[in-house]
């Protein structure tokens, strides 16, 4: 029964038309809760499979959200993950990651392959794929949704973090507890994002009275372990090494605090560390991380219902808010 049920057996026990089925399945027009409560009752009942192949040959698009971060590692975007999915689930869809490791090639490559997959929605980290291939993600008719700072002028949603105020946060954290020679850790994924950072860093110098060219940086040459470790390592052999250091993400936080920590360096008697994003491995690290708070889960989810709203292209919301977590590591 279940392999020769096909669209009309179903929209038979569901006493809906074959147009309302369509547009269930496809997603082409909403579908009144109650009728889509009919229409999953059948399909159980029948375990109809919907043929996604012929939907796709004939136009129509699949139920895939493609996700694509810049380090698929960091477990930042595991949190956006979960908000995308557990949105994408209701709604009868699944999610793809792609990792694209901040390399021309690999965009290029999933911008081909997700237009020719006819995935139903992608959302993409600001400054992940260059904004060319978004356009043209999204002028195959793919539906478009940026996480992270916005780019003015974008044809497509975009769900923002001041992060140019969490760096101003950040900043302010640590000129409070009475550091003035300060380094900022960088690293490469996310470029608009860590440069937002890293502004609101220097303005939150300047606004204290000190030349922000005082400010050391040193940035992470890729997303490895390995290159992460070096970076902080080039950070504590500064001479003279920086009282605190001010990272563009939680994960290479912790990648100094394990390094200094193996230096034998109290932290944060002799060098305090701020992270940015509070992931979860930021409150039970050896020192607890201080770090500033961004909503993960809460920026997935409204980006996959951006993404699927009936209403898309939807203008974009105020930016969320961040705010710093204190813990012991500052």
């Amino acid at each position: 029964m279940a392999a020769q049920s096909t669209i009309r057996d179903v929209a038979r026990v569901a006493g809906v038309s074959i147009g309302t089925m369509s547009n269930y399945l496809n997603g082409t027009k909403p579908v009144a809760e109650s009728t889509r409560k009919r229409i999953d009752a059948a399909i159980e009942e029948l375990q109809f499979v919907p043929n996604v192949a012929v939907r796709v040959m004939r136009g129509g698009r699949s139920h895939v959200i493609a996700f694509i971060v810049p380090d698929s590692g960091n477990p930042f975007f595991l949190e956006v993950a979960r908000g995308i999915e557990d949105v994408a689930i209701a709604h009868g869809h699944v999610v793809v990651t792609c990792n694209t490791e901040g390399d021309l090639e690999r965009e290029r490559h999933y911008a081909k392959a997700l237009s020719e997959m006819r995935v139903g929605a992608v959302i993409a980290v600001a400054s992940t794929t260059n904004e060319k291939l978004l356009d043209t993600l999204q002028q195959s008719g793919v539906r478009v949704v940026t996480l992270g700072s916005h780019l003015p002028d974008h044809p497509y949603p975009a769900i923002d973090v001041d992060d140019y105020r969490g760096g101003v946060l950040a900043m302010e954290h640590l000129l409070e507890r009475g550091h003035r020679r300060i380094a900022f850790l960088g690293a490469p994924e996310a470029e608009t994002q860590i440069h937002e950072r890293f502004a609101g860093c220097s303005a939150a110098y300047t606004a204290a009275g000190l030349d922000p060219d005082a400010i050391l940086r040193v940035d992470a040459a890729t997303n490895s372990p390995r290159a992460r470790s070096a970076a902080a390592r080039a950070i504590l052999d500064l001479t003279p090494r920086p009282t605190a250091v001010v990272c563009a993400n939680d994960v290479i936080a912790l990648a100094l605090e394990t390094e200094a920590l193996r230096s034998g360096l109290s932290i944060p008697d002799e060098v305090a560390i701020i992270g940015y994003d509070d992931i979860e491995g930021a409150e039970i690290a050896p020192v607890p991380l201080t770090t500033v708070h961004q909503p993960r889960y809460e920026l997935g989810h409204l980006a996959a219902e951006l993404a699927l709203s009936p209403d898309y292209p939807v203008v974009s919301g105020e930016p969320f808010a961040p705010h710093v977590v204190a813990r012991s590591s500052t």
